[in-house]
């Protein structure tokens, strides 16, 4: 018996639903433990005088953050904590008295980019610094 025409599109379409429905979906972005380094775009190596973040795990998920920006012109710097609670990309939002803060975390191949966004301040750094760059995950010295 052939089947109607109507009646094969709608399966067709409930087939194709049920499957995309059962597709496992990407896993999230995360943050691996660890000191990050701020990097050069073209060397890809850490800069000499740069940013640092440091991500700890915590409990349910949550990721602790703390970056220690600097400007190499000067050695100005800031320093800023927090925390993420979703998977990358995530944008993290604070204020206070120490100057509002909006910092963006993008995954990028083995680290993370940050942008701050200095429209809506300035973290509470000193003069001209930003939390802006791209950090790679650096490798763990043994302790001796």
């Amino acid at each position: 018996m052939v089947t109607p025409a109507p009646i094969r599109a709608a399966l067709v379409a409930a087939v194709f639903a049920a499957t995309a429905a059962a597709a496992p979906s990407p896993p999230p972005a995360a943050l691996a433990p660890g000191t990050y380094e701020q990097i050069d775009l073209v060397s890809k190596k850490p800069l000499p005088v740069g940013s640092e973040l440091v991500i700890v795990a915590g409990k349910g998920g949550r990721v602790g953050f703390s970056i220690n920006a600097v400007r190499a012109l000067d050695s100005n710097q800031g320093f800023i904590a927090g925390g993420l609670q979703g998977p990358l990309p995530f944008t993290w939002t604070q204020s206070g008295r120490s100057g509002n803060c909006r910092l963006r975390f993008e995954a990028v191949p083995h680290g993370v980019r940050i942008t701050q966004d200095v429209a809506f301040g300035t973290c509470g750094f000193d003069p001209g610094v930003t939390a802006d760059g791209t950090y790679l995950l650096a490798a763990e010295k043994p302790i001796p």
